[in-house]
């Protein structure tokens, strides 16, 4: 566990910044830090990821050049501004994510186009995204381009580009981000070769539950330890029958569709429409029936509900709850509120703002070895009158 597998950009690279550090010791840093945060209420002891190497099932990487035209596909480099270096190994990622990638720099060579330029505005190329699932196999790349049409790819350019990728059986997407001044940022997708989907599995509560993941769509990034996390939130949540369950910030709805059998209904909110589409394929798939999932902002939908829950499971980004979805969780007072996070600093300061409820436990769980980021669980209960 503590063997160091220092690769070549370490510790330049901005993706692994504790690599150098033996992996015991990162988690001596993260338990410490979380304790910080939550002092002077008791901490349990932080659950470590089995398999620290290669457990990334998403990356993202940026396509960037400099003024005398050297390109680069990669990472940004620690401390540099959005400075992108040609990645040419990762030991957080599967190996085959660095091979796709020396294909995508080769097909990039050869094809002349610019990459995207932030301060102009002006170019073609932005990032490449690769996505697995652990558990089946499946592959999917994502080439995101500049909506300006005097930087539109050709057919040409979008056949090389699959070409390059050489798997047939690899989901391979083309996404249009248009940024006009003045209005929102807008989004296209095109589906250009293999299956529209790729599929994941997830061990919960001894049931294996089975996910469609469209190219956008948030699922966790570390499958194995997800599965730990989630099973880990069971435990702590300790629910055995309910009536009503809500599963804030849903995402596919992971963990409303597993606590599903312990509910009468469960009622799931996510904004992303992607997401709510996989997750209403997801539940017919897994057969759950007692799951209503709503595309909305979790704030504005919770302030029109009256029904209090038994259990509200929440797992807000890393800024944590806005001030409507927090005013409405105050409303509804849920018997029970699961706030998990990946980010304990908003987590504490949410929590100190849900007046009325006492913290009945706190685990942390590495999800992402070699970086900062800790995942952290939170079981509330409303004090008693």
């Amino acid at each position: 566990m503590d063997h160091l597998r220092l690769c070549t950009h370490v510790p330049g690279c901005g993706g692994c910044t504790l690599q150098q550090i033996p992996y015991s010791d990162q988690l001596l840093q993260k338990q410490a830090e979380v304790e910080k945060i939550f002092s002077p209420l008791l901490v349990s002891q932080i659950i470590p990821c089995q398999n620290p190497w290669h457990y990334r099932n998403k990356m993202e990487f940026s396509f960037s050049q400099n003024l005398a035209g050297d390109r680069f596909l990669g990472l940004i480099l620690r401390s540099s501004r959005g400075k992108v270096f040609n990645l040419q190994e990762c030991f957080i990622s599967p190996p085959w994510f660095s091979e796709a990638l020396q294909r995508v720099r080769k097909w990039w060579e050869e094809s002349g186009l610019p990459a995207f330029h932030f301060r102009k505005g002006e170019g073609c190329l932005r990032t490449l995204t690769l996505r697995e699932g652990r558990r089946t196999g499946d592959r999917l790349a994502m080439l995101t381009v500049s909506g300006d049409p005097r930087f539109a790819l050709k057919r040409a350019h979008l056949d090389s580009f699959v070409a390059a990728l050489g798997d047939p059986s690899m989901s391979i997407f083309l996404r249009v981000q248009q940024a006009i001044k003045g209005s929102p940022t807008q989004f296209f997708e095109m589906h250009l070769s293999g299956p529209t989907h790729i599929h994941e599995q997830l061990f919960l509560q001894g049931k294996a539950l089975t996910f469609k993941i469209s190219p956008t769509s948030f699922f966790q990034p570390n499958t194995e330890q997800a599965e730990v996390l989630y099973n880990k939130a069971f435990e702590i949540a300790a629910v055995s029958s309910c009536q009503t369950i809500y599963d804030l910030y849903c995402g596919t709805a992971t963990l409303g569709m597993a606590f599903a059998p312990m509910a009468e209904k469960v009622l799931a909110i996510e904004l992303n429409p992607h997401a709510v589409f996989d997750a209403r394929m997801n539940a017919e798939l897994n057969q759950i029936k007692n799951i209503e999932i709503i595309c909305g902002d979790v704030g504005k939908v919770l302030s029109q509900m009256t029904l209090t829950p038994d259990l509200a499971i929440v797992d807000p980004p890393r800024v944590g709850l806005d001030a409507t979805a927090l005013t409405a969780l105050l409303q509804l007072q849920p018997k029970r509120i699961l706030y998990i996070s990946c980010n304990p600093a908003t987590q504490a300061q949410n929590i100190a703002q849900l007046t009325g409820y006492r913290v009945l436990r706190l685990q942390p769980v590495d999800q992402f070895p070699h970086t900062p980021h800790i995942e952290n669980i939170a079981l509330l209960e409303k004090n008693l009158p």
